[in-house]
C-alpha cells in the first residue's frame, strides 16, 4: 500500500548535469490537500503536471542563463537542469479537480477531496436511561 503523498521510487526523480530538486510542503484541511512546490527560477511555460492512476507527477526544467560572460568562475552553487516528483495520492483525493497555481515562483496546487472523503464532525445526542 502506497503512502499517501509519499514518493513514487519507479520513476526517476532527477535527470541532468545537476541534482536539481524542488522543496514541497504538503497541508491539509477539512475539504482538500494543498501542495507547495519552491520553483525559483522557472515560469509556467517550464512546468508541467499530470495525474495518471493516482500518481501526480511535477516535472520540469530550470535552464542555465546562456549568457556568456568574461572571466571565470570561483563558486558555481546555482543548480540547474531537468527535476520530476512523483507522489501517490490518497484515494479521497477528487484529482479531476485538481488546480494549480504559478505565483512568485511558487507552484500552489490544490487537491479537493471527494464529498465521501471530508471529514463531517457531528454531535451525538446523550439521553436518559
Amino acid at each position: 500500500m502506497a503512502q499517501p503523498f509519499g514518493e513514487d521510487s519507479r520513476l526517476p526523480v532527477l535527470t541532468g548535469n545537476a541534482a536539481f530538486s524542488p522543496r514541497i510542503d504538503v497541508k491539509e484541511d477539512d475539504a482538500s490537500f494543498e501542495i507547495s512546490a519552491e520553483l525559483p527560477g522557472l515560469e509556467e511555460k517550464d512546468i508541467e503536471i499530470t495525474v495518471d492512476e493516482g500518481t501526480l507527477v511535477l516535472r520540469g526544467e530550470k535552464s542555465a542563463a546562456s549568457e556568456e560572460k568574461e572571466g571565470k568562475y570561483f563558486r558555481q552553487e546555482r543548480i540547474y537542469g531537468r527535476f520530476e516528483r512523483a507522489f501517490h495520492l490518497p484515494d479521497g483525493v477528487q484529482d479531476d479537480a485538481i488546480e494549480a497555481k504559478f505565483k512568485n515562483g511558487v507552484l500552489t496546487l490544490h487537491l479537493p477531496k471527494k464529498e465521501e472523503a471530508k471529514k463531517v464532525v457531528r454531535q451525538v445526542e446523550v439521553k436518559t436511561g
